[in-house]
């Protein structure tokens, strides 16, 4: 009995220890996983936080300083102009809701995509950090916003002009109220032409300038179509919305007899069958058709015409359109007199076994693909077709201007066709054509053949270069578009109605590249003049970088085995 009593006291004596030991285990297991999670926390935090606020450790800005303005912050002549015009625009639209008993309304900055998919893109970041500075600066004025389109595509049903227009992840919408405009990411940089895989600067200022001021201070523009030439207008019922839904109030017009309604910014001929009038060649009101087109496009204003292979020869108009560029491919036959328009076909680019329904090719370069841009940014861009197409060739006043490949800022050469002439400048640029796999009939025989450097043309635009100063701030982007499509069922009801073809977005990107834009002065891009960071104006030389990452290093290294050898020795000895 007192031997069992003598080792009972030791027993228990020795399970204490382990006991103590497992406990102290549990509450480092504890203490590690407390720490971890309150890592965790803390690095979301800082990253939301970061991103709210605009917290920034930007080892490379002091290269683009300038005025003490950087890439990421805004400039003090778009801090005024936004004071100046956008904020009392702002101001008097929320007055009138007010007095309707309505709540005010911000000027909405909408991305694509979710706010890590935009922050975690180098170049739509930047983009970001200017909304989000506009934000800060004018608070209740601006409100930015992420919806993700590919997860919630009706969430942008309204900005979309059709249902089979699409909206991009990569597009930033602003919208006030019923007003809004569509950009591409691309729209915010400049490259040195359409084939750069880099831009070289950052235009972001001017290009949220403008479209906040667009949105801000939007009139309703008339577009008219020309009903007095044979055009058969109830066969485009869609096209005809398409145009309302981008912004305009359509109206036909006789346009010999009728005057241009005020306001009038677009005037679209939609498969004409009879000549214009002018040149000598008058009609019964003794009106020149050609010299009222002419003075409309002196005042920055548009013309959108489609024609196809069966399109008769109309002398009138087509001697104006070879100032801007444009020549509809005829042949005449010289014993009958009879004229035929080149019937562009591609056997292997088609949607018809006969191959008269071809598939366009985007141009690539010039001002042409500026306005695909968007359309092209994504990974498999939308097929464009061309029924019973003809090819539009370049008008020989045109010369075609070479870039070499020294000359520009990504080594890589390309060209464009102008026009000079009487003060008068002009460019000229494909928007679609036709594969080298293609040929042109004439009369029902094979005529010419497409080769890498002779595209048969089945859309261009041509653009007269002109701004006009509104005010000490602002310009008038003035330039006047005249647009051709050599395919009239481009625009027909079928193919503007079916969700598969882009046809609709081409169009659309037609519509919007053509209407006039307020250009804001005075704002300067901000160049990409270095990737790599510098250490002339950062302080961090080379003998500098070499010691920092040491010490990056090390330090964590030795706190770590500092504390290990602290608590190692603190359990043997204890």
């Amino acid at each position: 009995m007192n031997e069992q009593n003598m080792n009972t006291p030791l027993e228990t004596s020795e399970a204490a220890p382990a006991g103590g030991r497992r406990g102290r285990k549990a509450v480092f297991t504890a203490v590690t996983c407390l720490v971890l999670v309150g890592v965790i926390l803390l690095n979301l935090l800082v990253s939301v936080l970061g991103l709210k606020y605009i917290w920034q450790i930007d080892e490379t800005q002091p290269r683009f300083k300038d005025n003490e303005f950087t890439l990421y912050t805004l400039t003090d002549e778009f801090r005024d102009l936004m004071a100046d015009y956008t904020i009392p625009a702002v101001d008097a639209v929320n007055a009138d809701r007010a007095a309707a008993g309505l709540e005010p309304i911000p000027v909405k900055i909408i991305f694509c995509s979710e706010r890590d998919i935009v922050w975690n893109n180098d170049y739509a970041r930047h983009v970001l950090y200017t909304a989000l500075h506009l934000e800060k600066e004018f608070p209740g004025y601006f409100e930015v916003s992420f919806i993700n389109v590919k997860q919630n595509p009706s969430a942008v049903q309204k900005y979309k002009i059709t249902s089979s227009t699409n909206i991009y992840s990569s597009n930033v919408i602003f919208e006030f109220g019923t007003e809004y405009r569509v950009y591409a990411l691309d729209h915010f940089f400049l490259k040195s032409d359409a084939t750069s895989s880099a831009p070289w600067a950052y235009n972001g200022e001017l290009d949220f300038s403008s479209a906040i001021l667009a949105v801000t201070r939007a009139e309703s523009p008339v577009a008219v179509f020309t009903a007095n030439h044979g055009e058969q207008l109830d066969d485009i019922a869609s096209f005809r919305e398409l145009v309302h839904k981008a912004g305009y109030v359509v109206e036909e017009i006789d346009f010999e007899k009728d005057p241009l309604p005020e306001n009038t910014r677009l005037i679209i001929t939609y498969d004409p069958q009879t000549d214009f009038y002018g040149y000598g060649h008058m009609g019964e009101t003794g009106t020149s058709e050609i010299q009222k087109l002419d003075d409309f496009l002196d005042t920055a204003c548009s013309f959108l015409l489609f024609v196809d292979d069966e399109t008769p020869a109309m002398p009138v108009l087509e001697e104006y359109m070879e100032e801007w560029g444009t020549v509809i491919s005829r042949v005449e036959n010289e014993e009958t007199g009879k004229a035929d328009n080149y019937t562009v076909r591609d056997m292997s680019q088609k949607l018809d076994k006969d191959g008269y329904t071809l598939i366009g090719q985007y141009a690539t370069d010039g001002m042409g693909a500026s306005v695909t841009a968007d359309m092209r940014s994504v990974s498999y861009p939308a097929k464009v077709v061309f029924p019973h197409a003809t090819a539009i060739k370049r008008a020989d006043g045109y010369s075609t201007v070479y870039v070499s490949a020294e000359e520009t800022s990504d080594g890589v050469a390309y060209s464009y066709e102008s026009y000079y002439r009487n003060g008068v400048s002009r460019i000229f640029s494909n928007v679609f054509t036709s594969y080298n796999t293609a040929s042109a009939e004439v009369f029902g025989e094979q005529y010419e053949i497409a080769t890498d450097r002779n595209l048969f043309r089945l859309m261009t635009i041509t653009s007269e270069e002109r701004t006009v100063q509104e005010t000490n701030y602002i310009t008038t982007d003035d330039r006047s578009f005249v647009c051709v499509c050599g395919s009239t069922e481009m625009a027909s009801d079928a193919l503007l109605d079916s969700a598969t073809y882009g046809n609709t977005d081409v169009l659309v990107a037609c519509l919007r590249y053509m209407g006039r834009a307020v250009v804001p002065a005075h704002l300067d891009l901000k160049g990409f003049k270095v990737y790599e960071i510098d250490a002339q104006y950062s302080g961090l030389t080379a003998k500098k970088a070499v010691s920092t990452t040491v010490w990056l290093t090390l330090i964590p290294l030795l706190l770590c085995t500092a504390v290990g050898t602290v608590i190692t020795v603190r359990r043997k000895y204890k």
